[in-house]
């Protein structure tokens, strides 16, 4: 096969093995830092990726990713939906506010969220949809609360909770005090998650009852996201002068933020490693020109021009970026496919570590490396291309 005489001549001096051994063992670090490099970018990246689906999926799933509200009044239970977008899987009337819950054991804050059926909500999807209108009557003012919460207020099915709600008000002889009414304890729903902790379930009409709002009304609509980032796509098709936006970003957007912070960082950081093993490059590239000045100057007596120089040494040094890279990716990938199997070899204790391989990412890193590979080359082989035989080869 008839290659380039650059890339010829570039795959002869990569292979070469009585070259300058410093200059090799520079090359070859440069090599195992790409390599290092890629490796622990694609693994911290797909584990940091792991982390934030995993907590999407236990955190958002169990809160309402956005209540969208009539700017002023209330939406009809008997009006058709508005138009939705093609991300949103369901929408369904909600009555979801603030409370306090007071018994005789303690007090806690939380919120109340009212539903028409157990589907309303993904914690509720173990009940009966047939016993609904038992566990949580119309105008009987019953409760479903939290496993967390109940252990919490040390409350047990039939028992009795204050619910006080802060946001309404009423005017009494004493002053400004908050909407209050006594609730019953229908059933208890168990979730591994904090919610638990603080969300409770009414009747929609009942809640709808202590926030004033009238038994054929409702608050606004719950939508159900695909996926829950989306949230801010939502104003392009709900305007602002019609509807208002509440979304999950208000009780836990810090804490995504927080975590998309935390890989970009980490990102940031392992990508040093890549830099400093592609600044190797330049190095052992500077070295090599040094070394083949005689040779350089023969070849171009011979015919070779200086273009064809400058890509010799650009084809070398890319020849390097490139191996480490796809040795980096594929130990990247397969060590994060197998990632819980060598931590458990490592520590068997049992820790799990999601992870989620995004292509986009890892294309993304590949092309990260080989591209500051590839800059990498242009001194030195500007360098090389500036050699003059008659200089080179005078003392010769």
């Amino acid at each position: 096969m008839n290659l380039p005489i650059s890339l010829f001549i570039a795959l002869r001096y990569w292979r070469a093995k009585n070259t300058d051994r410093f200059g090799r063992l520079v090359t070859n670090l440069a090599s195992i830092g790409i390599v290092l490099g890629v490796t622990a970018l694609i693994i911290v990246l797909s584990v940091m990726n792991g982390l934030e689906k995993h907590q999407k999926q236990q955190v958002l799933s169990a809160i309402p990713h956005s209540v969208i509200m009539p700017t002023s009044g209330a939406v009809s239970l008997s009006d058709p939906l508005p138009s939705l977008p093609d991300f949103v899987q369901k929408a369904v009337p909600v009555n979801i506010t603030g409370v306090i819950f007071q018994t005789p054991n303690g007090v806690s804050a939380g919120q109340v969220i009212g539903i028409r059926d157990f589907s309303d909500d993904l914690l509720l999807q173990e009940f009966d949809p047939a016993k609904f209108s038992q566990i949580l009557p119309s105008g009987e003012f019953k409760l479903i609360i939290g496993s967390q919460l109940a252990l919490k207020l040390q409350l047990q099915i039939g028992d009795k909770v204050r619910l006080m709600i802060t946001e309404n008000s009423q005017y009494t002889p004493f002053g400004r005090v908050p909407v209050q009414r006594l609730f019953t304890v229908s059933d208890i729903y168990f979730s591994g998650t904090e919610v638990s902790g603080y969300e409770a379930f009414a009747n929609l009409s009942d809640i709808g009852r202590l926030m004033r709002i009238r038994p054929e009304q409702a608050q606004g609509y719950r939508l159900f996201l695909t996926d829950p980032f989306q949230i801010t796509d939502l104003p392009t098709f709900f305007s602002a002068e019609k509807w208002t936006i509440d979304d999950w970003r208000t009780q836990k957007g810090e804490f995504f933020q927080a975590v998309r912070m935390e890989k970009n960082m980490m990102g940031l950081l392992i990508s040093l490693i890549i830099i400093v093993a592609v600044s190797n490059i330049i190095t052992s590239l500077s070295l090599m020109v040094v070394d083949k000045q005689g040779e350089i100057a023969i070849l171009q007596t011979q015919g070779l021009t200086k273009s064809q120089v400058r890509r010799i040494f650009i084809l070398q040094g890319f020849l390097v970026g490139v191996v480490g890279t796809l040795i980096g990716a594929s130990a990247g990938v397969l060590i994060t496919l197998n990632l819980n199997e060598i931590i458990g070899v490592l520590n068997p204790q049992g820790i799990f570590l999601p992870t989620d391989i995004n292509i986009m990412q890892i294309a993304s890193v590949i092309g990260f490396s080989l591209l500051l590979s590839l800059l990498s080359t242009i001194y030195p082989a500007y360098r090389a291309a500036k050699i003059e035989p008659a200089e080179a080869l005078r003392y010769e």
